[in-house]
């Protein structure tokens, strides 16, 4: 079973944002990150076959892009 999910959040520096977050792009066979940018919005889509996977993966990124921002903000 496959488990998918979106986060959507905004930024004044969306696109420096997203491309720090850019390491965590990956796809692998049981997980796959992307983060992009869609105007002032970053948008990242996990998707996994493990439930706890999905939400470990998503605070992570959660975490580090709470740092990005006030790196760069």
């Amino acid at each position: 079973m496959k488990f998918k999910a979106v986060l959507r959040t905004e930024s004044k520096d969306a696109k420096s944002v997203a491309s720090a977050l850019d390491v965590d792009n990956i796809k692998l066979e049981k997980l796959r990150v992307e983060t992009k940018t869609e105007k002032d919005k970053i948008l990242t889509k996990v998707e996994s076959n493990s439930m706890n996977t999905l939400i470990n993966t998503l605070d992570d990124i959660i975490s580090c892009q709470i740092t990005a921002e006030k790196i760069i903000g």
